[in-house]
């Protein structure tokens, strides 16, 4: 799922975890002591006072298990479900309030899908192969 290779791509612009012994651990997954990594963990709060781009898509995803049988009714029957409208936007404005207050992020910008990312290119064409073939 995603884009191949995104996060090797971004590497030089991602932020480094911080360095504080208590986030990270010891990871052994097949107790193999050959094998041994560090597993690093990350706090949203290490991004307090700064901007963050979210994936919208992720989250809207999401708030549709809100209210999932509104929201078919709905499509079904080619009518509008404000009921349903409104727990779905309401999910997503308890999220980012919830970074903007417990987190302490300064700015949230929720990005959409828009034009075909190059990288994503051949990610788009599997995914169109497979709903040509499910069809």
């Amino acid at each position: 799922m995603g884009i191949q290779g995104l996060l090797r791509n971004l590497h030089p612009l991602l932020v480094p975890p911080p360095t504080h012994h208590s986030n990270q651990q010891q990871s052994n997954g097949n107790n193999d002591n050959n094998n041994t990594s560090i597993k690093i963990q990350h706090n949203i709060r290490q991004f307090a006072n700064k901007s963050l781009a979210i994936d919208a898509s992720s989250w809207l995803h999401k708030a549709g298990y809100t209210c999932s049988s509104r929201l078919v009714e709905s499509i079904e029957s080619n009518t509008r479900d404000p009921q349903a409208e409104k727990s779905y936007s309401d999910y997503m404005i308890r999220r980012c309030e919830g970074l903007l207050r417990d987190a302490k992020i300064s700015t949230i910008y929720l990005v959409f899908d828009g034009v075909r990312v190059p990288l994503k290119r051949g990610t788009n064409a599997d995914r169109e192969a497979k709903r040509q073939a499910n069809l």
